[in-house]
């Protein structure tokens, strides 16, 4: 079997905090996160949500550390800083190149002792929490989530919304605050997890020295987050706008460190594959009963199950989404049929062992990385115990067949479950909601919006974490002044004298060849990664298509999958979850990637599975109507997104009918209702093949081995497509518009121009002005987020977007408000972008950001996706395998003054669109500050 799991080192301060940490080499980076063992199951009704919102205020300074101090020094290391709060626990964490761990333990070590709470300060963040409430509340299945678990928990605080209601947010004070960090907040209630590239015993020796000296705090309780047994069936409907029905049940079972876990993990691998552990993984399951008896049927389009294991009381969750035309009542009547066909029947021998490989094949994926390992081993050491996460493998091994009946039959029983269907308002159909089962009135529970319905990860929900306390303003506040160390300021953060890391992507580590194929191959041996990712780029995006083709690329990508010369959709599925590995095929809107996971021991078996399914498809007509129904279904749950709305009208608005980078790339209703099979291998035949392909693989691997089976497979390949020329982009003559979206309650903006290429010698320039001003997809801090967020307390996500591009690639802004705010908030947008052109960048914000720039790949490439995507990236544009050492001097190079000048050149605002997507536009509230109720 390989790798195996080394036993985590433990040590235990004097003051009762307890520290551990694990080795993992392949990159110079480490994750240090400190775990409080605090949660939502803490919270007393009317406090519902405090611990989400102390989590925010973590992030706004100590007289240590002043507001913005923290956020800068973070960003001058080349790191990233967040946190989240779940059921059971909250976390706060750093990632940094490895020689920043200590500076990363004198913060949190800060935070443990030295927060306090300024009532104008709560004030602010208050709209920035209610912000993010509304934001989840535009999601249907955010609605459907809140109903399942008020009914599911009708005594223990697990029945609450970690986010809280927006009446308990409203209502929280400084005081709240202040008193809930004092009880929970010290070292004897706290876990200090450290993974990555350090020693053992120099890290436990940074432990001491930073949380050795602080007082250990009174003994915390244990919440009262017992749930009485439950001895019927519960059933809810929740009626609101939305695109189609959605199921969500689950099922009582017992706390997380309950021996039975291993076995509920398989049951649910049985039922819908292996979950995608901490995030890490790909996808696996279509060999799975639900797949097979709900999905390949027509009777849903989706359906999962996975097991949330919480510290106390926990749930065996379903989820399924109908097919269109598929009544309510009759996918919930397959869904139980499969629960109790394996209470009924052992699973087979061969099924068993495909559900074992995969839960195995999942937890190893989630080693990948420091942030990935410390997830897994903080959430198992709060909720169960290290030695759990340590015998993970060993305990996964030891469950049998007999076992994963056993636990069907004594937690899968009916009236342990509980029954939660949404259903648009428009379309209830008749005895849904009737008799023993209640409509929800869809104003009661309100949730986070961090995870689908029984999706993987749900046990761990994150209610939000903010990106970081960056400076704002503050007004005047009913309890006096707020403290220097908590205003803003322009904190000057000194060059860290431990200096930046050193890249991961050096040349030294590649190798480049070029197949016979002619495609180009790179590799990246990372020997203590216990897995291989293979990465399949070719020139097969969306830009091939017409505007009336929309959504013909993804269409075949989607259909690779599902049936080959060689292999039935539902032979590769068991041959891939055989071996627990993922083949996928993604699109985007110049280029597809057909990609695959798996443990080195499979690659061999895995690559010939790889080049089956990009080479020799076959479309058969049963899986193209299957995929055009769920795609089908994708896109009007896009239509009901205001989010994807205000992001997809704003790219017919920037570029003129017929350019490629126009139409959606998942297509329109009557585009992907006018294809046909003849049409999906016509564009394999055209767009498939080596020609401009560049092949990377990352992981645990031999170069010359590797090599040596991609030759073999792909011998004989040929076709494919060179980069495309992308025609130029007229200027836009700017403006804005309006989408009216029903049941909404937060409008989403998004406003930017067409601009230039990734050859265009502005193009630098603009991407760090991208990241300056919206982070860019990355976690710097940025003036949207000072501005927007911070200053004025407006919204909780902003970001900008400018990528590398074939043509002409659009600089777009994106941020989501209240609809009363929505003038006010595209006032200040427009002010930040002014200023741009307006006036050089102050040489502290420009090195500060330079800094960030040149250490962030470190932490940016950690995990072998990442790794594999930047190497394509490199490749398709010719920048060279130094790259990544020549960028940092290429952005140091760069002048406020040129900046500025780019700025003016490009980013004009008399060309700007902006279209927002939300409720009906309401009256526009005073350009004031801060929200004050």
């Amino acid at each position: 079997m390989g790798y195996h799991i080394a036993p985590t080192r433990v040590a235990h301060l004097a003051n009762g905090l307890r520290v551990l940490v694990r080795e993992l080499r392949h990159a110079p980076v480490v994750t240090a996160m400190v775990w409080y063992g605090v949660g939502s199951r803490d919270e007393a009704p009317g406090r519902t949500g405090i611990s989400h919102f102390l989590e925010h205020m973590m992030f706004k300074g100590t007289p240590r550390f002043p507001y913005g101090v923290l956020e800068e020094g973070v960003k001058r290391r080349g790191g990233m800083w967040n946190a989240f709060t779940s059921y059971d626990y909250t976390a706060y964490y750093e990632v940094l190149p490895a020689q920043h761990l200590a500076w990363a333990l004198e913060v949190e070590a800060d935070r443990m002792t030295g927060m306090t709470f300024d009532p104008d300060l709560t004030v602010r963040e208050r709209g920035i929490i209610v912000s993010e409430r509304e934001g989840s509340e535009n999601h249907p299945s955010v609605w459907l989530q809140e109903a399942f678990m008020a009914a599911a928990y009708q005594v223990s605080p697990y029945g609450h919304p970690i986010i809280g209601s927006k009446a308990d947010i409203r209502a929280t004070t400084a005081e709240a605050l202040t008193a809930h960090y004092r009880r929970y907040y010290h070292p004897n209630n706290a876990t200090v997890v450290i993974v990555g590239d350090v020693a053992p015993e120099q890290a436990f020796a940074l432990a001491e020295r930073h949380f050795g000296a602080i007082p250990a705090g009174a003994p915390v309780l244990p919440p009262d987050a017992g749930e009485p047994e439950q001895t019927e069936e519960r059933r809810v409907t929740v009626r609101r706008p939305g695109p189609h029905p959605m199921l969500l049940t689950g099922y009582k079972i017992p706390a997380a460190d309950h021996p039975d876990q291993p076995a509920l993990m398989l049951l649910s691998a049985l039922l819908s594959g292996a979950p995608s552990f901490g995030g890490a993984g790909g996808t696996m399951g279509r060999s799975s009963r639900l797949y097979r008896k709900l999905v390949e049927p027509g009777l849903a389009v989706a359906a999962s199950a996975y097991p949330r294991a919480l510290q106390y009381t926990g749930l065996f969750t379903l989820s399924a989404t109908p097919a269109p035309g598929v009544s309510p009542e009759d996918l919930e009547a397959a869904l139980f049929a499969e629960v109790e066909a394996l209470r009924d029947e052992q699973a087979g021998e061969q099924e068993f062992a495909r559900a074992q490989k995969q839960v195995r094949a999942g937890y190893l994926y989630s080693m990948e990385s420091a942030l990935s390992q410390a997830v897994m081993l903080g959430s198992t050491a709060l909720t169960q115990s290290v030695a759990r996460f340590d015998r993970a493998l060993e305990e996964l091994e030891a469950v049998t067949p007999a076992d994963v009946q056993r636990v069907a039959r004594t937690y899968l029983e009916p009236r342990r479950r509980t029954v939660a269907w949404f259903i648009p308002q428009e379309a209830a159909p008749a005895g849904v909601g009737g008799a023993g089962m209640p409509g929800a009135s869809g104003s009661g529970a309100t949730g986070t919006g961090s995870a689908a319905p029984g999706a993987p990860g749900a046990a761990a929900a994150d209610a939000g974490a903010p990106a970081a306390g960056a400076a704002g303003t503050s007004g005047s506040g009913a309890a006096g002044t707020t403290p220097d160390y908590q205003k803003p300021a322009d904190w000057s953060v000194d060059r860290p004298a431990a200096g930046q890391a050193q890249p991961i992507l050096s040349p030294d580590r590649v190798v480049r060849r070029t197949l016979s194929c002619g495609a180009t191959l790179l590799l990246f041996p990372a020997a203590s990664v216990p897995s291989v990712f293979v990465r399949v780029q070719m020139e097969a995006g969306a830009v091939w298509e017409t505007a009336a083709q929309a959504g013909l690329a993804q269409m075949v990508a989607a259909l690779l999958t599902r049936g080959s010369e060689s292999f039935t959709a539902a032979e590769l599925a068991l041959s891939t979850d055989a071996l627990g590995m993922s083949i996928r095929v993604d699109v985007g809107r110049e280029t597809a990637v057909a990609s695959l996971k798996c443990l080195p021991e499979d690659l061999d078996r895995g690559l010939s599975l790889l080049a089956e399914v990009v080479r020799r498809p076959t479309f058969p007509a049963d899986e193209f109507e299957r995929v055009r129904t769920q795609m089908l279904v994708a896109v009007r749950r896009a239509e009901d997104d205001t989010r994807a709305v205000a992001a997809r009208r704003l790219m017919e608005r920037i570029y003129p009918e017929g350019h490629p980078y126009r139409h959606a790339v998942s297509g329109t209703e009557a585009s992907l209702r006018a294809f046909a099979a003849d049409d999906l291998a016509a564009f394999h035949r055209a767009r498939y093949g080596p020609r401009g392909a560049v092949i990377s693989v990352v992981g645990d691997i031999d170069p010359d081995r590797a090599t040596a089976a991609l030759e073999a497979v792909l011998d004989g390949w040929s076709g494919g497509s060179e980069r495309p020329a992308i025609p130029a982009a007229p200027v836009p003559r700017g403006g804005r518009s309006h989408v009216t979206l029903a049941g909404k309650t937060q409008t989403d903006i998004a406003l930017g121009w067409p601009l230039v290429d990734r050859s265009h010698p502005d193009y630098l320039a603009l991407e760090v002005l991208a990241t300056l001003f919206g982070g860019n997809g990355t976690p710097a801090s940025s003036r949207l987020f000072r501005d927007v967020r911070e200053r004025y307390g407006l919204s909780y996500y902003q970001y900008a977007l400018f990528g590398g591009t074939s043509g002409p690639g659009a600089w777009t802004a994106h941020l989501g408000v209240n609809p009363a705010r929505l003038d006010f908030a595209v006032e200040a947008v427009l002010s930040e972008l002014r200023r741009l052109a307006a006036e050089p960048v102050p040489s502290g914000e420009l090195e500060a950001l330079q800094d960030f720039l040149a250490g962030y790949p470190a932490v940016q490439h950690e995990a072998p996706e990442r790794i594999a995507a930047r190497l394509a990236e490199i490749e398709r544009f010719n920048l060279g395998l130094d790259w990544l050492e020549r960028y940092p001097r290429a952005v140091a190079a760069l002048t406020g003054e040129e900046l500025r000048a780019v700025a003016e050149r490009h980013l004009v605002p008399e060309r700007l669109t902006i279209v927002t997507a939300g409720p009906e536009r309401a009256e526009a509230e005073p350009a004031a500050g801060p929200e004050s109720s």
